[in-house]
């Protein structure tokens, strides 16, 4: 570069500068890869220039606190374990209430159980796998010639069952939260593999609950980072909980358009 400063200068030369070497930016080679577009657009997380710096920490743990997973090829070597914290035996839909397996079961909702009993006025869905997704995105095993990519190429993923038919309580979420961040929850075995970041792409419209503010404050405290949905939903996140509580990262969204 100075000797093309040098030659620059010269009066018979009209420009002179360094022939340099570019490489490929890092792209996985997972064949969904090119369906995930808010990675790699201009209005996405500009993944591929990030992926050039790093690809992530094996010793960091991110905790999914969503619906559970289901066994998929794309997650099985990153899940560390995981728990159900979801004590209503019918919203749970897995016979049981909390228990140590994450798996999720399904969250559908019929026509008959949205008109009527337990369910009334929840809305008809297949069930999500809204977890598994979630995961999926956070932490798939990438540039494996499968599937999806995940941001993170190298976290670790805990499992932290909340979510079931209709949603899930601020009780069980905030007892999620504690407990993924390696806190005491009464009645549940000590986590062996803390989160540094728990995720949580849920939320409800509400002002923040104290049950929520309290186990935000814990985990901070704890050293942990708490991810939060802003809503989904196109409106202030002001209005969103846990995503208006303090001391937690709110993030929103932008689409193709």
């Amino acid at each position: 570069e100075r000797i093309a400063a040098q030659l620059s200068a010269l009066p018979e030369v009209e420009y002179a500068e360094p022939d340099y070497i570019l490489q490929p930016m890092l792209v996985p080679n997972d064949p969904q890869y090119n369906s995930q577009w808010h990675y790699y657009e201009t209005y996405g997380i500009n993944l591929p220039q990030a992926w050039n710096i790093t690809t992530g920490n094996a010793s960091t743990v991110v905790a999914v606190i969503d619906t559970g997973h289901r066994p998929h090829v794309d997650l099985a070597s990153r899940i560390v374990g995981g728990y159900d914290f979801i004590s209503d035996v019918q919203v749970a839909n897995d016979g049981n209430g909390r228990d140590s397996n994450p798996q999720d079961p399904g969250d559908w909702i019929t026509a008959a159980e949205s008109s009527s009993g337990y369910f009334a006025g929840c809305p008809v869905s297949n069930s999500s796998w809204h977890g598994t997704h979630v995961a999926g995105t956070i932490g798939a095993v990438t540039n494996n010639n499968n599937g999806v990519a995940g941001v993170n190429w190298q976290a670790k993923l805990l499992t932290v069952r909340v979510l079931g038919k209709c949603g899930g309580s601020t009780s069980d979420i905030a007892d999620g939260m504690r407990w993924a961040a390696g806190l005491p929850v009464t009645g549940v075995p000590t986590n062996l593999n803390p989160a540094k970041v728990l995720n949580l792409s849920l939320g409800g419209n509400s002002s923040c609950p104290t049950t929520f503010q309290s186990a935000i404050n814990a985990v901070n405290a704890a050293g942990g980072i708490v991810v939060v949905a802003a809503g989904n939903s196109n409106l202030n996140a002001a209005g969103f909980t846990p995503a208006n509580c303090n001391g937690v990262i709110t993030v929103g969204a932008t689409n193709r358009s």
